[in-house]
């Protein structure tokens, strides 16, 4: 049910949450199996036809491609540790460690493969792949109670194929957070904010960036508080209870991994500094201010353009959460993907990894839910499987550039 305005009723809606019966699941887990079959071809060609001057090389395996790049840092975490010492600076610029890898992926696939160093690569990829699946049933609940069955499949459909659905079956922790993510934020739109702390707590030592679903959760009772001024119904004090709780829960363990940073290293801002290092490759040595990050890379970028490119990019999402195909995802979806937003303009500097982390914003698959002609829908995904391609060969098999870093 919406309102005229297309706003979906939050409340009416978790309590209105279909059964999830074999109906429902199966054919998401079909979707999401062919679109992996997909990706492993693709995986394979970019493989075969790589260049000798590519990262991966001539001689690459399809497990040593997938466990490429930061799949290597998250190996070196798990059987050597984090270093007790921060690497020196060089030239004023600080350097790359193992400190910006967050410790829960890493160690679970060490724990799956037994500790063997060998089994780690394939074990990595079947874990990132089986957390793929899960996230593809989390995304179908979360949005079905909103958009109906197939405009939960269509969403799905949507993520499973979309340009970088190849990191869903790569040694990233990609999988891992988005399936976290995506319980927290179905147990935050059924208002079971209390359950959500165990997989808040665990998605803060899988992937940065907790502390946007803080806000999400108080934006989500502060609508719901400015409604009932306006006659609507009141939240229960055991949900603001639990809210407050999670909101809380979110905010602290958000910064749970610099603390432990810096207890070992006794460098204060030593994971700032790690995260910097990637940043100075192109920023050289730049000091972090919140906030500030994509007017520079607006300047770094465009040139004098980039005030104006940065304008239409911010005025073109804030129209994009205002339409109807957004606005009927519901409040916490809605919200999710402001606040997802304003945490990369706080921290994120805008390079090769950009497109990587928008991946969180998995929800706004939802808004294809109203496209009922085949032909469109077909259309989405033949780009979206082109794009995939291209993407993957310049990634690992065409020849190193600092803009083919997944």
């Amino acid at each position: 049910m919406t309102t005229t305005q297309g706003t979906a009723v939050p409340v009416a809606r978790a309590a209105a949450a279909p059964a999830w019966t074999r109906r429902a699941w199966v054919p998401v887990v079909g979707i999401f199996a062919a679109s992996r079959v997909l990706s492993t071809v693709l995986f394979l060609l970019a493989v075969h036809f790589a260049r000798p001057t590519s990262r991966i090389g001539t001689h690459a395996t399809l497990v040593s491609a997938m466990a490429a790049w930061d799949g290597q840092w998250y190996k070196l975490v798990a059987f050597s540790g984090y270093p007790i010492h921060l690497p020196p600076p060089i030239g004023g610029v600080n350097q790359t460690s193992a400190w910006a890898f967050l410790p829960a992926y890493p160690y679970l696939v060490k724990i799956l493969a037994f500790g063997n160093d060998r089994l780690w690569d394939p074990v990595a990829e079947l874990t990132s792949t089986a957390f793929g699946f899960g996230a593809a049933l989390l995304l179908a609940a979360l949005l079905r109670p909103h958009v109906g069955r197939r405009g939960a499949l269509v969403g799905v459909l949507v993520f499973s194929f979309a340009p970088l659905s190849f990191m869903l079956q790569a040694a990233y922790a990609e999988s891992m957070g988005l399936f976290l993510l995506l319980a927290v934020l179905l147990l935050v739109d059924r208002r079971r904010y209390l359950s959500a702390v165990a997989p808040t707590l665990l998605l803060a030592f899988t992937r940065p960036g907790v502390q946007a679903v803080a806000l999400t959760v108080a934006l989500v009772v502060g609508v719901q508080l400015l409604r009932a001024r306006r006659g609507g119904p009141r939240p229960p004090r055991r949900e603001l209870t639990g809210a407050a709780v999670l909101a809380a829960v979110a905010a602290v363990s958000g910064f749970a991994w610099s603390w432990v940073a810096a207890a070992v290293t006794g460098v204060p801002d030593a994971y700032l500094r790690t995260e910097l290092a990637w940043r100075e490759t192109w920023t050289g040595d730049a000091h972090f201010t919140p906030g500030t990050s994509w007017l520079w890379a607006a300047d770094f970028w465009f040139g004098r353009f980039g005030p104006i490119v940065l304008a239409v990019l911010l005025a073109g999402f804030t129209a994009l959460l205002l339409t109807p195909w957004i606005r009927r995802l519901g409040d916490v979806n809605r919200l999710w993907l402001l606040s997802w937003a304003l945490y990369l303009l706080g921290v994120f500097f805008p390079q090769s990894s950009t497109f990587r982390l928008l991946m969180p914003m998995a929800p706004a698959a939802g808004a294809f839910a109203t496209i009922r002609s085949r032909t469109v829908l077909g259309v989405v995904l033949v780009v979206s499987v082109l794009l995939q391609g291209l993407w993957l060969y310049r990634t690992f098999g065409s020849w190193q550039h600092f803009w083919a870093i997944p």
